[in-house]
This record gives structure tokens, C-alpha cells and sequence, in this order.
């Protein structure tokens, strides 16, 4: 009878823990990301995407060059695809992991991949020296990415026109705006030592010119902060220019 007891009791025992293991992991949103896998670019044409699985198994794989999903995919995996890289990733003790394992190879891409082990989410990147176990890892989810089925979400054009173009500054040439009664030819003599040079005028109307410069003589923002303390300019700014957003 004892005998009994006791085994009741570890069984009991047991279950009490793997139901707290589990509400541990399942305490996770259904949206928050558990693994993901980025690839960066390289110098050739290296697969770029970002590969990501949320607590629910749901997939979203976004292309954005050399791969033949060019854009954004989702799709959702199985259980067993779900559980296997639960597996993986807790039996490759990841978290012990360092978060960069460096290397001397520029023209590699780097991988990063990302785990939520239930307390916290974690990424650990690199690119040929890393652990079997780390390689096993993007193996897996290598695989999820390469598998079929993926439905398009958002394609690439989409995506484009949705980007808002990046504003640069061209820190070469500046927009300034003389006091009224500045005469510009003879500000521009008493900048000689800069070599500043007159582009042109905005627009007939307005008071506003482009100026270039020795930046050999100077630092763009040294040069910068010349012309804003200047009392013949009300004002000063890098000229600018607009671009499509890099990844």
C-alpha cells in the first residue's frame, strides 16, 4: 500500500512540474516571436530575409534579396516542425550561448538567430566559427524558410511604395540666408579662407543660397557652426537630398 502511495505521489509530483514548465512557455503572448533567423547581405548574392515564428507556430519569412520570395509570406507550421525546434533550441542550452561569435571575414553574411526561451528573448549572431549546435539551429530554420506553401501577405512593390524616401544631408553644401543688406558677393570674399564658393540662389524670390567649400580646410559641422554664429547670416543648413531606404 505504501508502495502505492508513493508512486502516486511522485507521479503526481511529476506532472505538477511538467504543467508548470508549460505554463511557463504558454504564459508567452500567442504573438510574441519564440525563433527567428535573420541573414544579412554580403558582397555576392547571399539569401537576405528575416524569418520569424510566433508562440502561436505562425511564420512570417520577409524576402528582401536573392531568394525567390521577394517580400513578405506567412504561413503556419505544424506542431511537430514547432516542437522539434522547441527541442532543439532547449537541448542546445542557447542561452549560454554568447550574444556575437566574431569574425575576420568581412564578406560573409551574418546570421542572427533569436529564441524565446519563456523569460526572456534572446539573439545570438555570427557567421562561420560558431558550434555545431548553433549551426544545427539555423539549419532547422533554414528549412522552415526553404519549405513550400507560403502565402504572399505583401508583396515587394507594396512594400516600396509604403517606404517613406530617407532625407540625407549633403554635407558638402549649405543653404544659407544672408540678414537683409548683406551683400552676398562681399560675405563670400570674407569667407576666402574656406574657399567658399556660390552655387546659386534658390529662387528669384527668396532670399536663400547654396554655398560650397574647402572641406579639406574644415569639417562639415565645424563649418556649420562658423556660418550659424555669423551675424551677417540669419541662417544655416546642409543642403539635402532624398533616397530609398536601405535594410
Amino acid at each position: 500500500m505504501k508502495l502505492y502511495i508513493s508512486f502516486f505521489a511522485i507521479v503526481i509530483s511529476l506532472l505538477a512540474f511538467s504543467c508548470k514548465s508549460y505554463k511557463s512557455v504558454k504564459n508567452i503572448d500567442e504573438g510574441a516571436v519564440r525563433f527567428s533567423l535573420k541573414k544579412s547581405a554580403c558582397f555576392g548574392k547571399c539569401p537576405t530575409y528575416k524569418l520569424t515564428i510566433n508562440q502561436s507556430g505562425y511564420a512570417t519569412f520577409e524576402g528582401i534579396a536573392n531568394t525567390n520570395k521577394l517580400g513578405i509570406y506567412g504561413k503556419q507550421i505544424t506542431d511537430n516542425q514547432f516542437k522539434l525546434l522547441e527541442k532543439a533550441f532547449v537541448n542546445s542550452n542557447f542561452v549560454t550561448f554568447p550574444i556575437q561569435f566574431k569574425s575576420q571575414i568581412a564578406d560573409l553574411p551574418a546570421n542572427t538567430i533569436g529564441y524565446h526561451n519563456g523569460e526572456a528573448y534572446k539573439e545570438v549572431s555570427g557567421k562561420e566559427e560558431r558550434p555545431e549546435q548553433v549551426m544545427q539551429l539555423q539549419f532547422l530554420l533554414e528549412k522552415i524558410a526553404d519549405s513550400g506553401n507560403w502565402a504572399l501577405l505583401q508583396s515587394q512593390k507594396e512594400i516600396d511604395q509604403t517606404k517613406k524616401p530617407e532625407v540625407v544631408n549633403i554635407y558638402s553644401e549649405v543653404i544659407i540666408e544672408p540678414i537683409p543688406g548683406t551683400l552676398i558677393s562681399k560675405w563670400i570674399e570674407s569667407m576666402d579662407n574656406y574657399s567658399v564658393r556660390l552655387m546659386k540662389k534658390i529662387a528669384p524670390t527668396l532670399n536663400l543660397y547654396l554655398i560650397t567649400y574647402d572641406s579639406n580646410a574644415i569639417s562639415a559641422n565645424d563649418f556649420l557652426k562658423i556660418l550659424k554664429r555669423d551675424e551677417n547670416l540669419k541662417s544655416a543648413e546642409f543642403n539635402k537630398k532624398t533616397s530609398k531606404r536601405s535594410e
